[in-house]
């Protein structure tokens, strides 16, 4: 696809699929177009039932942090890959199967490290089990990174060449945020995204708080 000489270069959305303790991802799935909406629901679920503290009235706000429930639609296509066979010769022999199969590997256990399991319990060497699952962060620009659990998947497969691999399809995500026992359990990379998502909100809800108050007189009885 040729773009206009003068169009803004766009962030690409991804999302990092990283292994039980190795700091840089183990696999890199790149949003070939951003989607066009993102769907964002807060399940405050348990997070407004705390006891107030000794002394103190009914609680007024969540005491734990709410789970962030995100809806994303991914649409794939080959066509432009197609049209330079000489320079996509993998997407020319199997279409679109190999992103999606990234796609799917995010809620599929890997075939090695479970064969590895098996093997160490057989001789009595296995104690830790390894994540049935890759940890998956969600990456929309740079002040959302956000580290989520694929808690559904649908993909919808449009078009097909001549040997049936698909060659248009879309992908229907939906990511949850982690649990404090999933975030246990997780490596110190995952665990410290946390920290900065929370600390990145915060501080650009600040600056929100700094310019609402420039305004302040005008909205504000005196």
């Amino acid at each position: 696809m040729t773009e206009f000489p003068g169009r803004p270069r766009v962030t690409k959305g991804a999302i990092l699929a990283f292994g039980l303790s190795v700091p840089v991802p183990t696999q890199l799935i790149v949003f070939p177009l951003n989607p066009d909406t993102l769907t964002r629901r807060f399940d405050l679920g348990q997070a407004t039932g705390g006891k107030a503290a000794p002394g103190a009235g009914e609680p007024t706000t969540p005491v734990n942090t709410p789970v962030e429930n995100l809806t994303v639609t991914l649409d794939l296509d080959a066509t432009d890959q197609l049209e330079q066979p000489s320079a996509n010769p993998v997407t020319v022999v199997s279409g679109l199967l190999p992103v999606i199969s990234a796609i799917e590997q995010l809620i599929h256990p890997s075939t090695v490290m479970t064969a590895l399991t098996d093997q160490l319990s057989k001789i009595g060497l296995s104690t830790i089990k390894p994540a049935t699952v890759p940890w998956t962060v969600f990456v929309w620009g740079i002040g959302r990174v956000l580290p989520v659990r694929v808690a559904g998947l649908t993909v919808t497969e449009q078009a097909f060449d001549a040997r049936l691999n698909p060659i248009s399809a879309r992908a229907d995500l939906q990511l949850t945020t982690l649990t404090k026992n999933e975030l246990d359990q997780a490596p110190s990379a995952v665990k410290a995204l946390v920290t900065v998502h929370a600390v990145a909100r915060e501080a650009l809800a600040a600056v929100n708080t700094a310019q609402s108050a420039a305004h302040a007189p005008s909205v504000l009885p005196l």
